[in-house]
């Protein structure tokens, strides 16, 4: 099987599989990411070819793109005062200190997992859990 898509953005230590007789390689990112060109990187994470064959493999990941928010700079904009301190409290608990940060100013993507944490902290309070994020990505869900 000849794979060409290319993905950018590898995470470094991702795992990777070389198994070109897998039945579903076309559509795994374990095997794109392999037949990448893996030049930059000195050693590379692989899965055994033994272990994955047929259609079972516990190491298959689906090419598949998932939608990533980034920054939440004015989402306390139309929020009352005396809520935004427990509602800071509940994303905290949730984050820590520098990943909420983080979160909030868009340096790091937030997940469709967490998108819907934090839209449920606003429901929770009574507002509403639209305009909330400053962008959105389609990325790929590694």
């Amino acid at each position: 099987m000849k794979t060409s898509k290319k993905i950018p953005n590898i995470p470094k230590e991702y795992l990777r599989c070389f198994n070109d007789s897998c039945v579903r390689a076309e559509s795994c990112l374990r095997h794109i990411a392999a037949k990448q060109e893996n030049t930059s990187e000195e050693t590379l994470s692989v899965v055994n070819p033994v272990l994955n064959s047929g259609t079972s493999c516990k190491f298959y990941r689906p090419d598949t793109t998932v939608r990533m928010a980034y920054g939440m700079q004015h989402s306390f904009d139309k929020v009352l005062a005396k809520d935004i301190a427990a509602m800071r409290k509940a994303f905290l608990r949730q984050f820590s200190n520098s990943s909420y940060y983080r979160r909030r100013n868009g340096q790091i993507p937030i997940s469709p997992d967490e998108q819907e944490f934090i839209c449920g902290v606003f429901r929770s309070f009574g507002y509403s859990d639209e305009n909330i994020f400053d962008r959105y990505e389609e990325e790929t869900a590694w």
